[in-house]
Order: C-alpha cells, then structure tokens, then sequence
C-alpha cells in the first residue's frame, strides 16, 4: 500500500483522478482474485502485495477526486461521510469472515485446495470490481481539469452535473466558457504520442514530488508526514494486535493483565504448526473484531454532522491526545471485558483523528499537487504502520510496557503538534 499510494497519488495529478482511480482498483481486484487461488504462502504473499498496489492508490486519489466536486460550506462534513464507509467496510469484512471462514466449504484434492478462506478472499475482492465498474458512469473532476488547462473539457463536466441536479437540458447551462488556471495553450495529453506521454508523466511526476517539498507548501508537508507517521504507527501497533491480545487474555480464567499475560505466554513452550493445521478461531474472536469495527460508529456520526462546525485541527488534537490516553490504559487493564472496552474506545476516538486527517490532506494543498502531496504524506503513514506492527510485535513479549508507551508518546505528541497546521475549515481548494 505504501508504494502504491506513491505510485497512483503521483499519476493522479499526471493523468487524471478517474482513470488513475479506476486503474488502481481493478489492479486490486485482479490479484486479490488471483491470490485465492495460492497454494502457498510465496505465492500469497506475493499476489497480495501486488493486491495491495492497488488498494494503496484508493486513498490519495479517491480522496482528491471526492473534495473537488464538494462545497466548502459541507465539505468537512461530506469527506467525513465518506470516511465513515472505512468502518463500514471494516463491519462488512468482518460479517463476512465470521460467516464463510468457519463453514466447510469449498475444494480439496490432491495438490489443490479451495477451501473457506480462500473464498473469503475471492468475495473481498469483489467490492473493488464493482467501484472499478461504477467509475465508469462518473466524470473525471472538473477541478483537475481546469488545473490542466482544459477549460472545454471541464465545461462539459459542469453541464453534466448541471443537468443531473436539475434535470434540465444541458444546453440550459448558464455559463458558455470557464477561465483555465494556467495556460490552455500548452500541449495536452490527448494531443501528445505515447512515448512523449509516459515522458512527460515521469518528469511531472518527479517534478511533483519535489514541489512539495519547497515553498509555502513545505512546512505543511513536514507536519503531515510527521503526524501520519505517529498516528499509523500508534494506530496500527495496537490494532493488529487486538485479536491475538484478546486471544491471550481469553486463555486464562483469572484477573490479569496485558503484561501479565505476555509474560506467562513466554513461559509456555509451544512448537508453532504450520498454518495448514490450524481450525478457524472461536466465534468469540469474530464477534470481537465485529464490535471493535462497529465501535467508531459514534465518532463517525459526530465527524459527519460537525467537522465543519468545529473544525479539522480540534478533531485532530482531541482524537490523538485521546487515543494516546487509552493506548496507556492498555497496559492497566486486568480483564477482558475492560480490554475490549478500551479497544472500542481506542478504535473510536482514533477515527475522528483519521478523519480530519483526510480532510487536511486534501485542503491543504494545490489541486495540481493534492494527489502528489496525499501520496508521500501516506507513504509516511504506511512506513509508520508497518514499523508500528512490527516493533510492537518484536516487543510485547520482551518488554511489555515499552511499545505501548511508545504508541502512546507518538500519538499524544502527533496530536500537539497539529496545533502548527493552518485552518482550512470552509476555505476553497487552492
């Protein structure tokens, strides 16, 4: 997801946020499909990176094409609408493992096995087929196109959506010409060979990246990095981990804690089977992750109905200072009840975070380096969620109390410092 992210975000601002969208997602349907079909972890492992290309351009560039159409009065409010539907997504998967991964369903002969979990990953590959599919009756954003110089394409955008909202004729549409943002004159895409198309797209995406990093822009652009990097890496170091914690904790009949029960999972000698041996999981570690996905439902509502309201940065600042705070209740909890109490908290709390996140990244940059700039601030949030999991993995075991003040640290730090961004709150795209 983190090279992918770069990957689409860049082209988005080279080529165009539906086509690059579209591209992204049919990438992550076709090897998500093709990974159910491994009959080993190699070749998993691989089709699922390649499936994860594609998910990565998801964010950077759905983020860029859904604020170009919005209205700043609404706009905070829309975006957070549309983040809700990452938790929606978190319930429907999570619905959905519970109902096909403990069934005896499915293939097995010799040297070929397609049993439930393989179909479970074919059937969470179709969501993306289906928005690849869809995109298809939607234009590109009309934003990006003047940005690009092409007023007359755009022109055509705003008739459509014109006549969609008031069921009018299209020629009804009372203006007749739209300025562009830089000179029109200057060679297009459609006009250009195909050698001098991926040329120009390298350069513009090289060019991109850079721009971002020097200017009015470059001081933003830390911010974001360092704040995506310690709010995936607190985020995703604890919410990995949640269903083999819960798993611990189910495992003893008395009162103990987080700590307490790393340490007695370490006195344990187990040989590790491999996984073609292992049954699928109680349903009480399904019905855990249902209600830990279900949890930011509140958090999401009050986003939706106030971001504009009270603004991205108090979303921000109050989201990660909270979700730090619970991220240290972790390691006083002595009970699973309170365990999984905590991690709905944590969960809720932190999507408020993620949710002006989203809206920062796309209001406080240029339509023509949005894409670039959601890019590369994501890339810092997916190394910090990798090196989150991992570290907090290697840790646990060893020294408890460390990874979880350390997420807790980041994400309190992280938080403060989005009192240093600018308000975008109700100000036009740039």
């Amino acid at each position: 997801m983190m090279v992918g992210g770069y990957l689409w975000g860049s082209l988005g601002d080279a080529l165009g946020r539906r086509g690059v969208l579209m591209a992204a997602m049919f990438v992550n349907a076709l090897f998500g499909a093709i990974s159910s079909l491994s009959q080993d972890f190699g070749t998993f492992l691989t089709f699922r990176f390649l499936s994860g290309v594609g998910v990565g351009g998801s964010i950077p560039v759905v983020w860029s094409y859904f604020a170009e159409f919005q209205p700043k009065r609404i706009r905070g409010n829309l975006l957070s609408c549309l983040a809700a539907f990452w938790m929606l997504g978190n319930m429907v998967v999570a619905g959905l493992a519970w109902a096909v991964i403990p069934q005896d369903l499915g293939y097995s002969g010799e040297g070929f096995k397609y049993n439930s979990w393989r179909i479970f990953t074919l059937l969470s590959a179709l969501p993306s087929l289906t928005v690849c599919i869809a995109l298809l009756l939607l234009p590109e954003s009309p934003k990006y196109l003047l940005a690009q110089g092409r007023d007359k394409d755009a022109l055509k955008v705003f008739r459509r959506i014109y006549s969609m909202n008031t069921r009018k004729n299209e020629d009804s549409y009372p203006y007749t010409k739209f300025v562009a943002e830089f000179d029109s004159n200057k060679l297009i895409y459609k006009e250009m060979s195909l050698f001098h198309r991926i040329k120009i797209t390298v350069l513009t995406v090289s060019k991109k990246t850079a721009a971002i990093f020097r200017g009015r822009v470059l001081r933003p652009t830390l911010l974001m990095l360092i704040i995506n990097f310690c709010i995936q890496f607190g985020y995703y170091g604890l919410w990995l981990w949640f269903p083999e914690l819960f798993t611990r904790l189910s495992s003893v009949n008395y009162s103990v804690s987080i700590c307490e029960v790393t340490s007695l999972s370490n006195t344990t000698d187990s040989t590790p089977s491999h996984c073609i041996n292992q049954t699928p999981p109680n349903d009480e570690v399904f019905i855990n992750a249902f209600i830990t996905a279900a949890a930011p439902l509140p958090a999401n509502l009050w986003t939706m109905l106030m971001m504009d309201k009270l603004g991205r940065k108090f979303f921000l600042v109050i989201s990660m200072v909270g979700s730090g705070l619970c991220a240290f209740g972790i390691y006083l909890v002595n009970s699973e009840v309170v365990y999984l109490i905590i991690s709905c908290l944590f969960g809720a709390i932190s999507t408020m975070g993620f949710n002006a996140l989203d809206c920062l990244g796309a209001e406080l940059f240029p339509t023509s380096l949005r894409g670039t700039a959601m890019a590369v601030t994501l890339a810092a949030a997916r190394l910090g969620a990798i090196l989150g999991n991992l570290l907090f993995g290697f840790l646990v075991d060893v020294a408890c109390a460390v990874p979880i003040i350390l997420v807790a640290v980041l994400l309190i730090g992280g938080g403060l410092l989005g009192l240093l961004l600018p308000n975008t709150t109700r100000e036009p795209l740039l």
